[in-house]
Parts: C-alpha cells; structure tokens; sequence
C-alpha cells in the first residue's frame, strides 16, 4: 500500500510542478503539430525564442505557438520576413505553409507589422500556419503567467514520437 500511495504522490507532483500532457486542438500550428497530436510540456523550462509553448490565452483556452520575441526583444515582419533584434531570421519551419501558400495565390504568408519591442514577463507568439492562428497579431502579448509549459517530447502519432526540436 505505501508503494501505490508513494508513487500516486510521485505522479500528482510531477504532473502538477514539472511535466503534463497535452493534446493539440486545431491548425494553427500545422504541419508542426497537427489536429490531436499528443505532447508533454516542461513546467519548469527556461523560455526562449522559437520554443513551442503551451498557454491560456484570454479566451480561456489552452493554445500552442511558437514563441518569436521574448522579453526586450525587437520584432518585425517585412515582406514576409521574420527580422528579430534588427538580424533577418530564416523560419525554416515555414517552407511547406509558404509553397502552400503561393500555389493557392497567397503573395505571403504574414502580412507586415512594424518594430515593436516585446515587453518584459511576456512573449511574442505566432503559430506556424500563419494564414490560419490566432496568436499575438490578434490577442497580444502573452504573460509568462500565463504559459502552462514548453513543449518537449510529442507522444503520437506513433511515427512522430520522439524529442521536439
């Protein structure tokens, strides 16, 4: 009995301080994540620029994006390029949604936003299916309290288990 109580304890801290599972709900971040993968976020990871994250955004609702600024940051988007800290950064994990995107008649994938400077205790986030999320173009900033965790590990679907970089 004290091993079945010790290792429910050892369960319901780790879930609540260091690790939790979650499903991925939409396309905002296709093909990255697709509609009901299953990932496990860190609790306790240090956040950093094009981390995926996991937060309650203020609909209530639980959403995963990849973080672009973080606090002090410069951001800015032209002629659908990412440019962060004045450098133009390559967003490789665009190309399939950016071919997508010009064969169905889209000129870019993110429409221009001027230099903005990302607030302290928040983040920038965007999803990788830029012409379908809502991330911080429509609700903002995001508070690091507001962030469940990072994403780590992908559980399914079984041909994609493994660390996520």
């Amino acid at each position: 009995m004290k091993i079945i109580i010790l290792t429910a304890a050892i369960v319901l801290v780790s879930r609540q301080f260091l690790f939790e599972p979650v499903s991925v709900h939409g396309q905002s971040m296709m093909p990255t994540f697709e509609e009901d993968d299953k990932v496990v976020l860190s609790k306790i990871s240090r956040i950093d620029n094009f981390d995926m994250i996991v937060f309650v955004a203020p609909d209530k609702k639980n959403y995963i994006k990849r973080v672009i600024g973080i606090p002090g940051d410069r951001v800015e988007m032209k002629d659908d390029q990412l440019y962060l800290n004045g450098k133009r950064v390559a967003e490789p994990y665009l190309e399939e949604n950016r071919k997508w995107a010009k064969e169905n008649g889209y000129p870019e994938l993110t429409a221009d936003f001027g230099e903005f400077i990302v607030p302290g205790d928040c983040y920038f986030v965007l999803g990788d299916n830029r012409l379908n999320s809502v991330d911080s173009r429509m609700i903002g900033f995001i508070l690091e309290e507001a962030v469940i965790g990072e994403v780590k590990f992908r559980l399914s679907p079984v041909e994609n288990i493994g660390i996520v970089k």
